[in-house]
């Protein structure tokens, strides 16, 4: 009798044949692997709520941009990027949507309005 047996576990036979069936380009086995791996996959964009488009800081803004608070700023200074403010020289508000905007390179047409 071998002793060396090894037992396979239920739950990894599954996987792997799945996974061997799209190696071997069966489309069923796609699916069930992705059945299977749908669990730890975030929802899809379809599911995912968008958030509304608030008003954001320059440091916020800054943030989402993926940019500095000074790119920011010179952009702002430029009128490449649409912001408003209270007051002159106030505090600067950005909408998400704006910010898109001047990451895509679009000029945007609001110039010079102010926050109600």
């Amino acid at each position: 009798m071998n002793t060396n047996m090894t037992t396979i576990n239920p739950a990894q036979v599954e996987p792997r044949q799945a996974l061997a069936a799209v190696i071997a380009g069966d489309e069923t086995g796609l699916r069930h692997l992705a059945e299977l791996l749908a669990p730890y996959l975030p929802a899809s964009s379809a599911e995912v709520v968008a958030e509304p488009d608030g008003w954001m800081t320059t440091r916020e803004a800054a943030e989402y941009a993926g940019t500095t608070r000074g790119a920011l700023y010179k952009a702002m200074a430029a009128r490449e990027v649409h912001f408003e403010q209270d007051t002159p020289r106030g505090k600067a508000w950005f909408k998400r949507a704006d910010i898109d905007s001047w990451r895509r390179g679009e000029r945007h047409s609001r110039l010079g309005r102010r926050a109600a």
